[in-house]
């Protein structure tokens, strides 16, 4: 996409060249710039590398709060998305627009059950639908018998479900996760392309979409079996 300034456009594109030369594609929206790292249109989803909600590193400090998308039609995906954390011991807690809006918390094992200074842990919290903003929270030390060696920072963020995190990842050092946006809400049956110029294809017509209304798409991946063109699609 170019560059281009538009009052009717609810979001932009904006392609960076990197230090070695790569145009890298960013995600304009809340006076923020978001990395875009994939974009699925037919799960309603654009994954970006969006900061680390709450760290308490020293060299890399995070302060808790997420890029608000209030006012914007992006939500927190709240079935691609899911809550990690490292650290020992700790009371993480997780708070939805509203800092009295408690979405829930956990409490991080013990360092003693797996002898490690610290652990990545995956949160099965229920992420609201349409969450624009949160707040995490780490408390301070819970068993104090859990501190007495040497103790790596921690840190708590929505992180996108698909994410595998390295085996040399570092918390101190790392300031971005991948995490998805929700555009769109997929809703599954059967729809019927517009016979209008409205209707559009990819290149190998595989993938259509045509527009029902203001806030509806039909969007249809084509298995024609040969067949060059189908009205239906699910």
């Amino acid at each position: 996409m170019e560059d281009h300034d538009d009052s009717n456009e609810w979001f932009k594109v904006i392609c960076t060249k990197t230090a070695n030369g790569e145009k890298v594609p960013f995600l304009n929206i809340s006076a923020t710039n978001l990395q875009i790292l994939d974009f699925n249109f037919f799960s309603g989803t654009l994954t970006v590398n969006h900061s680390i909600t709450y760290s308490n590193c020293r060299e890399n400090h995070h302060n808790e709060m997420s890029l608000n998308l209030t006012g914007t039609r992006f939500y927190y995906s709240d079935s691609k998305n899911n809550f990690l954390s490292s650290g020992c011991g700790n009371l993480v807690t997780i708070y939805g627009n509203e800092t009295d809006n408690l979405i829930s918390g956990f409490l991080q094992p013990s360092c003693r059950i797996n002898n490690k200074t610290s652990s990545i842990i995956g949160c099965p919290l229920i992420i609201p639908e349409g969450l624009s903003s949160f707040f995490a929270n780490m408390s301070t030390k819970v068993d104090s018998s859990d501190y007495r060696r040497k103790r790596s920072c921690g840190f708590v963020s929505l992180t996108s479900y698909d994410y595998v995190f390295p085996d040399d990842f570092d918390t101190s050092n790392k300031t971005h996760v991948p995490m998805q946006l929700q555009w769109s809400t997929p809703i599954s049956g059967e729809c019927h392309l517009n016979d209008s110029s409205n209707t559009s294809c990819i290149l190998n017509g595989e993938y259509c979409w045509s527009r029902l209304s203001p806030i509806h798409l039909c969007a249809c991946y084509r298995d024609s079996n040969g067949i060059s063109y189908s009205r239906s699609c699910k």
